[in-house]
């Protein structure tokens, strides 16, 4: 069976071999963390798997006996005395099995709990613009397939191995009882060894349509549902319906062909047990009859042959399986292979002021075209409040982004504090910058544990937000209050502008220097403009605001402005006739 080693290149495989895959090695990261790992217990697997095979001759050997020599010599104690002595042989086996299986199961499951781990921590902890480039439906189906690397990462795989060598002990032990009547189990092998190649090729190539087929459909109903409100108020259901109608046809069909190439599997080793037991039989039976050899010999290597079955059946299951098991850990080795975030101690962190220094910013999410962003020299001191204006699509919420150290740029730096926004500690994160997004994140959980970050904010900081927020009257109202539970989804029964005040709100409680207000009073209410627009002015000359908006009463807090446009970052004059200087109050403005 062939072994892909070809992850091992350029890498040190002595700090992956011991301790991790049989077959082509996962990253240490995937099964070792201080907090969940996972090792293989392959010394009593080894130990288990000789010793039961061992054990197996048991049976055989008392047959040739009883046939050749007690038949013969009528001795009725030695066969009582062989009998009882391979009842033992054979309930030892049976609990070496047992106990082979369980630590099977129990790895296996260890296994897939560690590796699951493992991937959701790197992708919680991977750098933003990569993680993004894929869509859910991929990040879902490689999760998925960890199971799929269970039996071969697990240690079941190992016992397959250890069995595959006794097939060989196997036949010489018919060479040295038969003859060259071990031609005939020689000859099966290499014809089923042939056709179990072939196999493994088909099952490849279907395995490979069908994965692709079901990305795209998932992809697909994941889009449809969170954009339902939105094709049903369009009338697309029709055509949503026929896209999803022909994305599931190419997943049937591909269905289809893999469960043709499974049944084949199963056919060809049906076929191969009971064709090795007439082949023997068929020509053992001369054999014996011409005195070549005697009847108990015979029936030892039908015995014999039916063990070499055994293993050799689950060696082709293996084989087949290992082809989709190729495709997962492709899969999941993309996870592992997305960047990671470097962080720093929290004692490299300078003082927490809100200053903030971009040098010769560069950005893009596509390497081969144009940079989004280029170019970009920006100095904030503490206090300072600034506008950014700009196109549609002219990057001002990747720039943002930037600031709050959820993208690395591509080229120059973005410091908060004196330290690059992307190595800082998420804990530590919070505290310096607030990125207040358009749309809030509302998570499954209650108000409570919405607005305190799932208890990281202590009750203080959340009672003072909510205070100026004004969310503390309206959430009292609620039947159960701060402890009305939350989905996320439009069906929560909170209004919209209560719920992004309390996205702004958990974005606030730690009292962050640095404010990104991206577009935030988009999505807020009469009542919640106003508390959102008043804590601005009184933050104003104690923390230091970055506003991206197109209210113009927000805007007006901002004492300098700039253009974000091709990809560079100008400063733009106040002058007379500038629209935005055409304010009316906000309690006018907004009825």
């Amino acid at each position: 069976m062939p072994i892909e080693f070809s992850r091992l290149r350029n890498k040190n495989w002595k700090s992956y071999w011991p301790d991790i895959s049989f077959f082509a090695p996962l990253p240490v990261e995937a099964m070792h963390h201080p907090q969940v790992s996972f090792s293989v217990p392959k010394t009593q697997l080894a130990i288990s798997s000789l010793v039961i095979n061992i054990l197996s001759l048991a049976l055989p050997i008392l047959t040739l006996q009883i046939y050749d020599r007690l038949l013969v010599s009528e001795n009725i104690g030695t066969l009582r005395v062989l009998t009882c002595g391979v009842v033992v042989v054979i309930l030892l086996e049976m609990i070496l099995r047992l106990g082979r299986s369980y630590i099977t199961g129990w790895a296996g499951a260890a296994y897939e709990h560690a590796v699951s781990c493992n991937a959701m921590r790197h992708i919680l902890g991977a750098e933003l613009a990569p993680l993004e480039t894929e869509g859910i439906g991929a990040h879902l189906q490689r999760i998925n397939g960890i199971s799929k690397l269970r039996e071969f990462l697990s240690g079941r795989a190992l016992v397959t191995l250890i069995d595959l060598p006794f097939v060989i002990i196997f036949l010489v032990l018919i060479w040295y009882l038969a003859g060259w009547l071990v031609l005939v189990p020689l000859t099966l092998l290499t014809l089923f060894a042939g056709a179990s190649i072939w196999l493994g090729k088909e099952i490849a190539r279907t395995l490979q349509k069908h994965d692709n087929a079901d990305h795209k459909r998932l992809n697909f109903i994941i889009e449809a549902l969170e954009g339902v409100h939105s094709l049903k108020s369009l009338a697309l259901e029709p055509f949503f319906q026929r896209r999803f109608e022909n994305y599931q046809n190419k997943v049937s069909i591909a269905t289809l062909d893999l469960g043709r190439v499974s049944a084949l599997t199963v056919m060809l080793g049906t076929l191969f047990s009971q064709t090795m037991m007439i082949g023997v039989v068929a020509f053992g039976a001369p054999m014996a009859m011409a005195g070549t050899i005697t009847l108990g010999t015979m029936i030892a290597v039908v015995i014999l042959s039916a063990r070499i079955t055994q293993p050799v059946q689950k060696a082709l299951g293996l084989w087949t399986r290992y082809q989709d098991f190729r495709l997962a850990l492709a899969d999941i080795d993309k996870t592992f292979s997305l960047p990671i975030l470097k962080r720093l101690s929290p004692d490299q962190l300078g003082n927490n002021e809100g200053r903030v220094e971009i040098k010769n910013l560069s950005f893009g999410y596509n390497t081969d075209a144009k940079p989004l962003l280029h170019n970009i020299n920006l100095t904030l001191n503490r206090g300072d409040v600034i506008s950014i204006c700009g196109n549609r699509g002219s990057g001002k919420t990747t720039l943002l982004k930037l600031l709050a150290g959820l993208y690395t740029p591509a080229n120059g730096n973005v410091f908060i504090d004196g330290a690059p926004a992307t190595q800082y500690p998420a804990r530590e994160l919070v505290h310096h910058i607030g990125y207040l997004p358009m749309d809030g994140m509302i998570f499954r959980g209650t108000i409570w544990d919405n607005i305190s970050a799932f208890g990281e904010y202590d009750a203080s900081q959340v009672s003072e937000i909510v205070q100026i927020l004004g969310l503390n009257t309206e959430i009292k109202q609620l039947p159960a209050g701060y402890n009305t539970k939350l989905e996320g989804g439009n069906a929560d029964a909170v209004a919209p502008g209560l719920r992004q005040r309390i996205a702004l709100a958990r974005a606030l409680a730690p009292k962050p220097r640095l404010i990104l207000f991206d577009n935030a009073d988009r999505a807020l209410d009469k009542n919640g403009y106003n508390r959102v627009y008043r804590l601005l002015a009184r933050l104003k000359g104690k923390a230091t605001l970055v506003i991206v908006t197109d209210d113009r009463n927000i805007t007006r807090l901002a004492s300098k402005h700039y253009t974000l446009t091709a990809g560079t970052l100008k400063t733009r004059a106040k002058v007379a006739d500038d629209s935005q200087n055409d304010i009316l109050p906000y309690q006018e403005l907004r009825v």
